[in-house]
């Protein structure tokens, strides 16, 4: 009986010792697949022998950072001097504006300047009007007379009226060309001006703000110096 149980539990004994073997073998190699992977992840530099100097670890190069000047918004050098800002924009309102690259300025200089002398040239023309028929009279009445064998008849103009062209009139008028004058001349005065300033201040760095409040829209204006 004893004998037959001891036979037992060695074929058992066997039988596991198999299965054991038969698992390690079939895992075995995928234990040795994803070790190696493994490895090859973290390769360990070699290490130096002994008495060796430590090697410093390399850092690649950086690219040298560039430098750029701190220029607060300057644009160099203007393209005209203030002389000849002043002559362009005395000459012809606008010029100098557009050639120092404000051209909103200029566009409100040449618009001042065409309105007035369209105005001088219609006030002009109403001066001379007035100047033509200031002398001119209108008859107040007519008094027609027959001859005595009336065959003939006879009209005569009786009292003159006053026409609305009067020296008061030609006056007004004159004065309001000299006003669109003085218009023009002050427009090439400050349009001259404007321009000497700009190209003298062309190098300072100005901004021009502008943001909306409750008691109206409020333009702020900023100057480094």
């Amino acid at each position: 009986m004893n004998m037959r149980l001891r036979r037992t539990s060695v074929r058992i004994e066997r039988a596991v010792a198999a299965v054991v073997l038969t698992l390690s073998m079939a895992i075995a190699p995928r234990l040795l697949h994803a070790q190696q992977r493994t490895d090859s992840a973290r390769v360990t530099p070699p290490t130096p022998p002994a008495g060796a100097p430590m090697p410093t670890p390399s850092i690649p190069a950086q690219p040298p950072a560039r430098t750029v000047a701190p220029t607060l918004g300057m644009r160099g050098k203007a393209p005209l001097t203030p002389k000849r800002a002043f002559l362009n924009s005395v000459l012809l309102p606008g010029l100098g504006q557009s050639r120092l690259d404000r051209g909103s300025s200029g566009a409100l200089f040449a618009s001042v300047e065409l309105a007035a002398l369209v105005m001088l040239r219609r006030t002009a023309a109403d001066v001379r009007e007035a100047r033509r028929y200031l002398t001119d009279t209108i008859p107040d009445e007519f008094v027609v007379s027959t001859s005595g064998t009336g065959t003939e008849t006879k009209v005569t103009a009786s009292g003159t009226i006053v026409g609305p062209y009067t020296s008061d009139l030609v006056r007004a008028r004159r004065l309001h060309a000299e006003d669109w004058i003085a218009v023009i001349a002050f427009n090439h005065l400050f349009a001259g001006a404007d321009a000497f300033v700009s190209a003298q201040l062309w190098d300072m760095p100005v901004q021009l703000s502008a943001a909306p409040t409750t008691q109206g829209p409020m333009f702020v204006v900023s100057v480094r110096f």
